[in-house]
């Protein structure tokens, strides 16, 4: 059993090998292995969490084989998340982009896992109470693991008396508005003032600049901050309405002499590209409720413009593979707004592209016509979004999940637990390779090549 196979092998064709890696020739030394670096595991050059514990017999591995997810003859060994104590300064809260408040902490900055922390989320009220921390406190800190700063609690024998409880506003930081829970019974409270509240509409304009929406690089935090205090936008329905002279006149995004500045123009331009992304970025854009990148396919799948979207009834919505009850609720409700319809007809006007473009002004052939495709995995030359884009634009749906509906799923590198309900259901099973098969000549060819 050893950390590298074949070590010298990999050596030899030139491929970095670590210096830590041990045969081992019981399970005894594997233990004394993994104990030795849970104790030791900060004196490595690198970060590391775990231990990879192999089979170093060639014969042997390929008489245990794989699973879908990983090799039979491999298993990592993971040691406990490292836990720290700091100082805990303040908690101050954040309104999101669905008015959501939450209350994060505030410490001394620390070291841990990897990187200095310097803010975690507590989540709600209730979380804070249940974890029984106060402003001053020592806390215990780790990465949940190894990545999300989270706050275990107090060291309850370091207090001296000055520390205090926190106390969660009654009014929204941002905007001033009463802040309540949406329904009864919900441990989060919410600001209601969703349309202008400053702090929400900065995370919603935030959220749609990103890349699973609609890509626009120059509007971040600082950018999305200036037009607000500048008064430019009301809401996200006044974005694709900004000129040069508009920004110009409010000194935003502009040089020291006045004039529109490189990154000006740059989101203007942005802006202008922004306008014709997929269908399913904008439904991802207009931060309907549970309407994320991995369903929103399927909603522009089904609905192929806003406007069908728009007329359509929780009942119509809900028969939709992948939608259900709750996000076609989700749907109603969001186009039961006023403001928000309005932010929909100010895009339309602005020229941006709500609604699939047909197949025949494409110039894409529609090979995948009728066909509802699953992706598990990386594939080479594509990312997450782009190959979801590359099953539409050939015609067919991408969908998130298997089910008996399911025409292919299509698995590449580091596939999981889809793979396996494709294979209990039947479903058949492309690689890389007969992916690009089936966008070349649709599915007949791929059934002519097996």
């Amino acid at each position: 059993v050893g950390v590298d196979p074949h070590p010298s092998l990999l050596k030899a064709w030139g491929l970095p090998t670590s210096a830590h890696y041990r045969v081992c020739h019981s399970v005894e030394a594997v233990r004394d292995y993994i104990a030795r670096y849970g104790e030791h595991r900060h004196s490595v050059e690198h970060e590391i969490d775990g231990v990879v514990i192999k089979v170093d017999d060639r014969g042997l591995q390929e008489r245990l084989g794989h699973t879908s997810r990983a090799p039979r003859w491999a298993i990592a060994y993971k040691y406990p998340p490292e836990e720290v104590t700091t100082k805990l300064l303040d908690i101050r809260v954040n309104v999101g982009r669905t008015g959501r408040v939450t209350p994060y902490a505030v410490m001394e900055p620390v070291f841990v896992a990897g990187s200095t922390v310097e803010q975690a989320t507590l989540h709600n009220a209730s979380e804070v109470r249940r974890k029984g921390v106060l402003i001053g406190d020592t806390v215990v800190l780790r990465k949940a693991g190894d990545v999300i700063p989270e706050v275990l609690g107090p060291v309850a024998d370091l207090r001296d008396g000055t520390e205090r409880e926190f106390v969660m506003p009654t009014h929204c930081p941002a905007c001033g508005s009463e802040l309540r829970p949406e329904k009864e019974g919900d441990a989060d409270i919410r600001c209601p003032n969703r349309r202008s509240c400053p702090a929400q509409l900065r995370e919603r304009l935030f959220h749609l600049a990103s890349r699973q929406a609609l890509d626009i690089e120059v509007l971040g935090w600082q950018s999305a901050d200036a037009l607000l205090s500048a008064g430019l936008l009301a809401d996200e329905g006044d974005l694709f309405d900004l000129t040069a002279d508009k920004l110009v006149a409010a000194g935003v995004l502009t040089t020291k002499d006045g004039a529109l500045s490189a990154n000006g123009r740059k989101l203007l331009a942005n802006l202008e590209t922004a306008k014709t992304r997929p269908f399913a970025r904008f439904l991802v854009a207009l931060s309907i409720r549970h309407v994320g990148k991995g369903v929103a396919p399927d909603v522009a799948a089904a609905f192929p413009s806003i406007d069908a979207l728009q007329a359509a009834s929780v009942e119509e919505l809900s028969a939709v593979d992948g939608i259900g009850p709750t996000l076609a609720e989700s749907i109603r409700e969001w186009f039961g707004v006023d403001w928000h319809t309005a932010i929909v007809d100010k895009w339309k006007a602005a020229g941006c592209r709500l609604a699939e473009e047909p197949a025949e002004e494409s110039g894409v052939p529609q090979t995948l016509a009728g066909l509802t495709l699953v992706v598990t995995g990386s594939l080479p030359g594509y990312t997450r979004d782009s190959i979801g884009e590359a099953i539409v634009a050939h015609g067919g749906k991408s969908s998130g999940s298997v089910s008996a509906r399911t025409d292919f799923l299509v698995a590449g590198e580091g596939g999981g637990s889809k793979y396996d309900k494709a294979v209990s259901l039947g479903v058949p099973i492309l690689d890389a390779a007969g992916f690009e098969a089936l966008l070349a000549g649709g599915a007949d060819a791929v059934r002519a090549a097996e």
